[in-house]
């Protein structure tokens, strides 16, 4: 009896797993602060967890996935879960004084969740640590935790019965421009991912301990590894603990978490094949290593070992859109190695990891596009698919993807426009428009590594926020959310723009 009086909402009901998720994160949160930290944050972090668990209760109690239920509603769903999780984050931020603005509460809670590592906080009395207490640092690196493999994905895995639409949704937050399946149910697939991510996180943790760092600081910093956020406690970043062993654990968790999770899944398996085949791993790995040497070359700095670890570093950290730090690119290295890293942000790494940015293969199917349509010139008539590799792109795919490269042009170009109207530079204005939209973390000039994002104004900050949301979820998600915002005369225009909708149930 109970069931049928539950309200069918879908949103409802991922909002309440997603809410129960980002409580269990802040209690969390509060225990490290007992354990570690010397204030009362801990009761703050509690008590917006024990609330937030139990809104996030309720919803699910009161409400029922639909029978029928619309791609629309996947969507919406989608990005109104990422929407409630970056109200929820930004509340700590608040309550214990951490931060005093909305907007900046805002800025960081979503740079936590999208993982890009960009930050409004200040150093305290201890000018290499940031103003604010441990749990809530701890807090930080939960946020990019839950945001670096999706905390949809642990929905689907956790709903006790998903039909095609979980597929739906696992696209509509996965990383790339096709989702994939590792088993025949999507419940199982979502298990998978989930487990692979833990065990990933375990051995960084146990990697970083042998490097030398305390717990904390190895659980913290592991978080924001895997998920390839690189938020830290230290306002040098990893460049603080002053130790090449910690950066080469570093180095060697930040290119896994820049790869394929399905391939190397696969790979643990015992099934190396579809990882040794990919074109878009070998562009990766080339494209890391001719990255390095140029930045090497061309930075100014020494070109010794030193010198060589850091572009090294420093490429990996931009390329997997990580965002750690150990070398102050932005305001040392010269211009061509500037330019390099510049180019590297929006790209991101491989599709199907936790990096964010365009992803490979896109890049590599827009090449392959680009190639066909040139040969047309000489031969009208030629009919030849898109490749990546040895893999046939369906044509759908590639629209799919030069529309979203166009979207992505104009986010980046618009942004970088809206920044410079609020009177900063124009290096700081594309760089910060770049490295928000490919969650990258620091940029060039005034939000360099060295730097932060409290000098922008308000609505620069704003602008970089959209950025943020718009490259974690890939833009369609939040375009076609739209569609369902409660606005009397927008609906009816972008219901008219959508209105393709006679094919858009999917079965539950």
């Amino acid at each position: 009896m109970m069931n049928t009086a539950r309200r069918p909402s879908l949103i409802a009901q991922i909002i309440g797993l997603t809410l129960a998720f980002s409580g269990a994160g802040l209690v969390l949160s509060a225990l490290v602060e007992i354990a570690y930290g010397d204030t009362g944050d801990w009761r703050v972090l509690g008590l917006l967890g024990l609330v937030t668990l139990l809104i996030g209760y309720v919803l699910r109690a009161f409400t029922s996935i639909p029978d029928r239920i619309l791609r629309l509603d996947v969507f919406a769903s989608v990005t109104a879960s990422w929407l409630s999780m970056a109200l929820v984050g930004m509340l700590p931020f608040l309550a214990t004084g951490a931060i005093s603005d909305l907007d900046m509460a805002l800025f960081e809670s979503v740079s936590g969740f999208t993982t890009t590592g960009a930050t409004v906080l200040q150093a305290g009395s201890d000018p290499t640590v940031f103003d604010a207490s441990v749990g809530l640092l701890f807090w930080r690196s939960v946020t990019q935790w839950l945001g670096g493999m999706g905390v949809i994905v642990l929905v689907v895995a956790v709903l006790p019965s998903v039909g095609s639409w979980g597929m739906g949704l696992l696209e509509a937050e996965a990383p790339g421009p096709t989702g994939e399946r590792l088993t025949p149910r999507v419940t199982h697939t979502a298990q998978h991912l989930w487990a692979f991510y833990v065990g990933f996180t375990l051995l960084t943790i146990i990697g970083y301990l042998a490097a030398g760092m305390n717990l904390y600081d190895a659980a913290s910093h592991s978080f924001t590894t895997v998920s390839t956020g690189g938020f830290s406690r230290y306002t040098l970043s990893i460049a603080h603990f002053e130790s090449a062993a910690v950066e080469w654990v570093a180095i060697a968790a930040m290119l896994v978490a820049g790869s394929s999770f399905t391939l190397l899944y696969r790979l643990v398996r015992g099934k190396p094949g579809p990882l040794v085949r990919s074109v878009e791993f070998r562009l990766y790995v080339v494209l890391v290593i001719l990255a390095t040497f140029l930045t090497w070359y061309s930075s100014g700095e020494p070109t010794t070992m030193t010198g060589l670890r850091n572009s090294l570093f420093t490429v990996t950290a931009v390329v997997t859109t990580t965002g750690y730090g150990t070398a102050d690119f932005g305001g040392a290295w010269k211009p061509p190695a500037q330019a390099v890293l510049l180019i590297l942000m929006p790209i991101g790494a491989m599709a199907g990891s936790t990096a964010g940015g365009v992803k490979l293969v896109r890049v590599l199917a827009v090449a392959s596009l680009a190639h066909r349509e040139t040969l047309a010139q000489l031969h009208q008539k030629l009919i030849r698919p898109v490749r990546v590799g040895r893999s046939l792109i369906d044509e759908r795919v590639v629209d799919r993807v030069v529309g979203f490269l166009v979207l992505v042009l104009a986010a980046f170009g618009g942004s970088g426009l809206l920044i410079a109207l609020t009177g900063e530079d124009v290096v700081t204005a594309f760089s910060a428009s770049a490295t928000t939209f490919g969650n990258v973390g620091p940029g060039l000039g005034d939000v360099g590594p060295r730097s932060d994002f409290a000098g922008l104004t308000w609505f620069a900050r704003l602008v970089c926020i959209a950025n943020m949301l718009l490259g974690r979820l890939e833009i369609y998600p939040i375009l076609l959310a739209l569609v369902k915002l409660p606005i009397p005369r927008a609906r009816p225009l972008l219901a008219r723009t959508f209105r393709r909708r006679e094919s858009v149930y999917v079965d539950a």
